[in-house]
């Protein structure tokens, strides 16, 4: 099995980098990552750095929370 660390970012898990043997790819879990997500960086640092630069410059597009959607149509 391949040695993983979770990418944190302001407490806010984003993804997982997993070692390769000659360095590390990222996975993302957020859509504001979805540029990085399989690139191989050589250090475990660079990785978090790529995402944090990303993830802070990307807006933020929130997604609808289901207590804010219109009741569903009723069938007469």
């Amino acid at each position: 099995m391949r040695q993983s660390y979770i990418i944190e970012i302001d407490g806010i898990f984003v993804g997982a980098a997993a070692f390769y043997g000659d360095g590390y790819r990222f996975k993302g879990v957020d859509a504001r990552l979805k540029d990085l997500d399989g690139q191989h960086f050589a250090r475990l640092a660079d990785v978090h750095e790529a995402a944090c630069r990303t993830y802070r410059r990307a807006p933020f597009v929130p997604r609808p929370h289901a207590m804010s959607l219109p009741p569903p149509m009723r069938r007469v």
